[in-house]
């Protein structure tokens, strides 16, 4: 059974563009995107697309891969002064990784800096955490909570088992780490675990995002187990997740990739840009 997340993501669409109308000052997002990359270029269009739905102005800084540290520089010293929210497009190349952990505190809306840790301990989520925690709560809650308390309240996952397919730094470790609050059993898989599949069957949920096409079937899951699609990759010219629709238990609930968690993430981000442009 398909996951719909169609009714949280009006809430949050609506909460969002609420809270940019009461906002005494603009609320503006800078995108750095270094180079040409066909799928940068799309994330970030979405982006700014999205963010002016909601009323949030995005601008696209546009650099060359070649371009000096003094123009990343300035970048950075702009955002500081304007109080601006800042994502750097992933990937960047190596040399300027450096400029993503200088991202300022109060502009870390994808929380990439080195000093996210202190967005963690106000309990800011990065943007992939923070749809997954959502969907979660969607799913695990009994009651039909407003767009706010479900923001707000945490999640307690006690006696309840989730593993984790991949350990990258976008997803997989700081959903391991979100997942340690949760006082949920935890299963940590990556490509050298022995026996992985009889791991992740004793899963209450499992997230995979791995980004490995059709990576995941009815083989490595209980009927019972909730199943999140987190990853997205290219297979013969189509976006697919890790999962494999077709060959699961019809007894599983699948939060399908990529229109489950991603479109999610995306209108986190514009959540944590609001939430820091309040502060």
């Amino acid at each position: 059974m398909l996951y719909s997340n169609l009714n949280i993501k009006e809430k949050l669409q609506e909460f969002i563009h609420d809270e940019v109308n009461k906002s005494q000052k603009p609320i503006v997002l800078e995108i750095a995107l270094v180079g040409n990359d066909l799928a940068s270029i799309k994330y970030t269009n979405l982006k700014q697309n999205i963010g002016k739905k909601l009323g949030i102005e995005v601008n696209i800084n546009n650099f060359l891969e070649n371009s000096s540290d003094q123009e990343f520089e300035d970048c950075l010293k702009t955002v500081k002064q304007k109080n601006s929210g800042l994502i750097f497009q992933l990937p960047v190349p190596d040399n300027l990784v450096k400029f993503v952990n200088q991202t300022p505190e109060n502009s870390d809306v994808d929380l990439l800096g080195e000093n996210s840790f202190k967005l963690w301990l106000k309990g800011f989520l990065p943007p992939t955490i923070g749809a997954i925690d959502l969907v979660l709560k969607d799913i695990l809650s009994s009651k039909n909570s407003n767009i706010v308390d479900l923001i707000n309240f945490k999640l307690d996952l006690r006696g309840k088992t989730v593993a984790v397919i991949g350990q990258g730094t976008l997803v997989g470790k700081p959903l391991l780490r979100y997942l340690l609050d949760t006082q949920a059993t935890i299963v940590s898989i990556n490509k050298d675990t022995k026996n992985a599949k009889d791991l992740t069957k004793n899963a209450d949920i499992l997230v995979c995002a791995a980004g490995s096409p059709e990576l995941v079937d009815k083989s490595w899951v209980n009927p019972d187990t909730i199943i999140i699609d987190a990853a997205t990759s290219e297979s013969s010219g189509v976006l697919v997740g890790d999962v494999k629709k077709d060959s699961l238990f019809e007894t599983n609930l699948l939060v399908a990739s990529p229109s489950g968690v991603g479109s999610l993430t995306v209108l986190y981000l514009f959540l944590n840009l609001v939430k820091l442009s309040s502060n």
